[in-house]
């Protein structure tokens, strides 16, 4: 019941359903972050994003770009070192202050209830509050948030879910060299 006014009720998904099966995986996008530990012309060796070899094997080949926008594949796990780093190629030489991400999608297991509704089971009289039909006609079930809400049961809040705050460290970029010859030959010099 979206039309009426629930307090501290959000949606907490959307989707459009295109068939009438329980057989679907529902996937959320993870985005894995590391940062950049040695670098070469086009190679470097991450660090921080994955925790042992095997998580590195599993994303051989995966696609990863740097913040500043420079794409880049996974390589090769390293034996030596933080274990989890690995090396990667890029299209261009990175910077040490780049960090660079991952997409990928994780399944997400959900609790199977599988209840289609594929008749027409209400004759289009809309009952004022109880969202269903009529005294003797279909009744669908109600929300988990509106059953919260009658009952006073307060909402779980996990707390992995809240948001923190991010603490990154400001760039230091090198100072702007201009040729004594350049500066001289420009016209507001």
């Amino acid at each position: 019941r979206l039309s009426s006014n629930i307090p501290g009720f959000r949606i907490a998904a959307t989707g459009v359903a295109l068939e009438l099966d329980e057989s679907f995986d529902v996937v959320k996008k993870l985005k894995l972050v590391g940062t950049p530990k040695k670098i070469y012309k086009n190679t470097a060796f991450i660090a921080g994003m994955f925790n042992s070899e095997l998580e590195v094997s599993r994303f051989e080949g995966a696609s990863i770009r740097t913040v500043s926008g420079i794409r880049g594949q996974i390589k090769k796990a390293l034996t030596v070192g933080q274990p989890g780093s690995y090396r990667a190629t890029f299209e261009d030489k990175i910077l040490m202050s780049d960090i660079v991400f991952c997409r990928t999608w994780m399944p997400v297991e959900i609790k199977k209830y599988y209840n289609p509704i594929t008749s027409l089971l209400t004759d289009g009289k809309i009952a004022g509050g109880d969202g269903g039909v009529g005294e003797d006609g279909w009744r669908g079930m109600k929300p988990r948030a509106q059953l919260q809400i009658e009952r006073q049961i307060p909402i779980e809040v996990n707390p992995d879910s809240i948001y923190k705050p991010i603490e990154r460290t400001a760039k230091k970029f090198n100072r702007l060299f201009i040729p004594k010859r350049l500066e001289a030959s420009l016209p507001f010099a």
